[in-house]
């Protein structure tokens, strides 16, 4: 989570413009008693500036280390960096068979999805003439016996 310090209303108001005047003059004292005395400037409110960033540098390791959203993106980078690591790639032989093996499926399909689309486009175009109607007729037939008997001869295997 980020650390934000947010003021409330209350605290704003309690602060009167007096207190905020003599707070900026002393501030502006100290700078030019440091500007004489040629020594940092070391506030009592906070740690030196060299102590609060205990090995932070402004580079974008460390704004990335600040910002949580990014902090988390660049994990998850990071953690998918070392996935891919460990994965075991396949050799550059076995690459080009699985490729033709899946080539050679897409194709076969895409060849026998054609025929079978040819198949019943010819099929009902038989239907839907006056003179052929029986060739449809014994074209579904053959086909629902093959389909049926398929199913009965191969039922026990599916």
């Amino acid at each position: 989570m980020a650390r934000t310090r947010i003021r409330s209303i209350a605290e704003e108001k309690s602060e009167t413009p007096t207190a905020v005047a003599e707070r900026r003059r002393q501030a502006q004292l100290a700078k030019e008693e440091a500007a004489e005395n040629a020594q940092p400037v070391v506030r009592k409110d906070r740690p030196a500036p060299n102590a609060q960033k205990s090995g932070r540098s402004l580079s974008a390791g460390g704004i990335i280390r600040r910002i949580p959203v990014v902090r988390n993106v660049v994990a998850y980078f990071q953690g998918v960096a070392a996935e891919m690591q460990k994965v075991t790639w396949p050799s550059r032989e076995e690459t080009s068979r699985l490729t033709s093996v899946v080539l050679a499926v897409t194709v076969s399909f895409a060849v026998g999805l054609g025929l079978l689309d040819t198949f019943y486009s010819w099929w009902f175009r038989q239907a839907f003439h006056a003179d052929s109607e029986w060739i449809f007729l014994v074209v579904g037939a053959i086909v629902a016996t093959l389909v049926s008997g398929g199913y009965f001869a191969l039922r026990n295997r599916i």
